[in-house]
Formats: structure tokens, C-alpha cells, sequence
């Protein structure tokens, strides 16, 4: 992410996203009730009903919407912004949606009456971490192999491969190498050149692909993790992310960081030890200052009563992280109700 312009005293800040992580960032930050400033396309003014309806000519253009709905559609790495055109050279008062993608060259204009402190440290979080490098997992076991990408957003599934393997035994050896070829085809493609590569799986086929890998491609694979574990697939991801082996490697992603604290939230709460959870018993403890770090939903904060809790854990000196429901973990603490929180002492 890129601040191109800022200027808090009239609530306006301009963006450049540049990644899906942006994108997952800005869906975090613009509300409803926000002003959005952007280039789109639209049918120009002066046709007629019947000429707009049919499949014309659009006009690039700028406008500003009032927000109504932010959708943020992670398998087309583009966030939906819909709302009633506010400004603008066309159509005032219409509804229109521009769409930002992950990869756009233009900016955006985000204007609140207010902006909130998280939603500031979210943005510095992705000017900061806008150079880092993105974790490539394989996954694999004999049968088949997942190829996934560890962003600040969650994991993005790349590929599932079948092996083709028949029977308990390969057809021959060539029937391998088609298989590892066929995933390293496909990380060459998909891994950024400084991303860290960790392959995980059960059993010996993880060490085979290796051997392969530094004959064939030495430089993709060079000073690549290797880590066992009980499956192969997403769950194998999981468990790596679990065990904290990826920690060796960077300790500032989001997910991993969001994981270890779901997971002491769990533990904590399977001892009946310091943490709680609940929108009731999380606003008791807040305003008991027992609070040591609010753990908040995505979703919850985007409501007025989370917006209140936050305000709360500043006020008492309470750190908080919001939670990204879109991972396994994240959607795990969303059946707790979206709200949790590590305590300094019990009440």
C-alpha cells in the first residue's frame, strides 16, 4: 500500500493498493456512510433509456460514492465498493459500484467525518509491511499436492494436483517426475523470487520433491523449509502455521500472528484461566480494566457496538487485534461470537 495524500482535518485520505493483502486492508477500513473517490467506467450522459441499456461505449471517468456495501471478493482479488454517486461529472444521486482490484494503477480517495484510530494502524500496518516477502507453501503426500500462498489476508489456494498415481505403487518413475514437474512448473509461475518456499506433507515424498527440485531448479530451491506433518492439503498448512515452525522464517505476517493468539484465547479458555469471551462478559471485564489485549471480528467492528468496545480498550490501555474471519482460525473465533479477550487478572 501507498499513502499518496493525507490530510486529517478534512477526513481525506488517498491510497494506492498493490496487492491482495491491500485489498483485504482497504475492505477493513471503508464503512458505510464513507465517501470513495475513484476512476471507473460508465455509460456517458445524454443517451437515452433505451441506448444506455444496451451494450454501449463507457466513459472513464471520476466519481465519488457515498458507501452503502463494501464486498470483498478474495478469489477475483477485487473489492466492491457500491453506493449512490455523490460527485462526479454524470448521474448524481444514481447508484454505481466501483470495483478495485488488486493490481489497480489508480488511486482511491477515502473521506470520513472520522477516522479511527485502528483503521490508521491498519493502514501503516500495510505501508509497512508492503515489502515483505509472502510465504509459498507445498503441501503434499504421494496422491496430491496443494500449492497456497501465505499473504496478510489468509491463505489464497493456488492449485490442488493429482498425482496420478495407480495403485499402491507408481506406474514407473517417469509418472513421478510428472508430478513433481507439474508442481514446479507451477510455482515458478506463482512465487515471488525472495518469497520463502515450505514444504510440508506426511511420509518421505517431501524430501523426494527436494531432491528433485535442487537437480532441476536449484535456485527456486534453495534454503526451502521442509517440515512433516500428519497431512498433506490445507490441513498440513494449518498444522505447519499451528506448530510455529514458520515463526524461523518471518515473525510479522498476519495470519500466523492471529493463529497463536486464537489459540491461547482457546487454551486459556479450556483451563477457565485468563481470557473470556462473549459480547457481555468482554464489556464486564473492559470496563474492569482486566483486559490485556481485545481479541474483535472483522465483522464485529465494523458495528457501532464494536466501534464501542475499542473505545473502551483505549480508554483503559487495553490493546486490541481484529481478527480476519476468512482464514480457518479467523472463522473458528467467529463461532465464538466474533469477540474474546486476554485478561491481565480474573474477575
Amino acid at each position: 500500500m501507498k499513502i499518496i495524500f493525507k490530510d486529517l482535518k478534512h477526513g481525506e485520505i488517498k491510497l494506492m493498493p498493490e496487492n491482495l493483502d491491500d485489498i483485504w486492508h482497504l475492505y477493513n477500513i471503508i464503512n458505510e456512510g464513507d465517501i470513495v473517490r475513484g476512476i471507473t467506467y460508465r455509460t456517458e450522459a445524454g443517451k437515452d433509456d433505451k441506448i444506455r441499456s444496451k451494450k454501449s461505449e463507457k466513459k472513464r471517468m471520476k466519481l465519488g460514492i457515498r458507501v452503502k456495501e463494501v464486498k470483498f471478493h478474495e478469489f477475483s482479488d477485487r473489492l466492491r465498493i457500491h453506493g449512490i454517486i455523490e460527485e462526479g461529472p454524470q448521474d448524481l444521486g444514481s447508484f454505481h459500484t466501483l470495483n478495485i482490484n488488486a493490481d489497480a494503477v489508480d488511486k482511491i480517495s477515502i473521506v470520513k467525518k472520522e477516522w479511527i484510530q485502528y483503521q490508521l494502524d491498519r493502514i501503516d500496518e500495510a505501508v509497512k509491511l508492503r515489502n515483505q516477502s509472502i510465504l509459498t507453501f507445498i503441501s503434499l503426500d504421494e496422491d496430491t499436492a496443494t500449492i497456497a500462498i501465505l499473504r496478510q489476508s489468509g491463505i489464497q489456494l493456488i492449485a490442488d494436483i493429482d498425482s496420478k498415481r495407480s495403485g499402491k505403487m507408481y506406474e514407473s518413475k517417469d509418472t513421478e517426475k510428472e508430478y513433481f514437474g507439474e508442481i514446479i512448473s507451477i510455482i515458478k509461475t506463482n512465487k515471488d523470487k525472495d518469497a520463502p518456499l515450505i514444504i510440508v506433507g506426511p511420509g518421505f515424498t517431501r524430501e523426494n520433491l527436494v531432491k528433485y527440485g535442487n537437480n532441476k531448479e536449484p535456485a527456486l530451491f534453495n534454503n526451502c523449509l521442509v517440515y512433516g506433518t500428519g497431512n498433506a492439503g490445507m490441513n498440513g498448512i494449518q498444522e505447519a502455521i499451528k506448530s510455529g515452525i514458520v515463526e524461523n522464517i518471518t515473525k510479522e505476517n498476519r495470519v500466523i500472528f492471529e493463529t497463536q493468539l486464537i489459540e491461547k484465547l482457546l487454551e486459556e479458555i479450556k483451563k477457565d484461566g485468563l481470557a473470556t469471551f462473549g459480547e457481555l462478559e468482554v464489556d464486564r471485564a473492559l470496563n474492569n480494566g482486566a483486559v490485556e489485549r481485545l481479541l474483535i471480528s472483522d465483522i464485529l467492528v465494523r458495528a457501532k457496538k464494536g466501534e464501542n468496545l475499542l473505545r473502551i480498550a483505549k480508554q483503559n490501555n487495553s490493546e486490541f487485534t481484529i481478527i480476519n474471519t476468512k482464514h480457518e482460525v479467523g472463522k473458528k473465533f467467529e463461532g465464538l461470537g466474533g469477540i474474546g479477550a486476554l485478561l491481565r487478572f480474573k474477575i
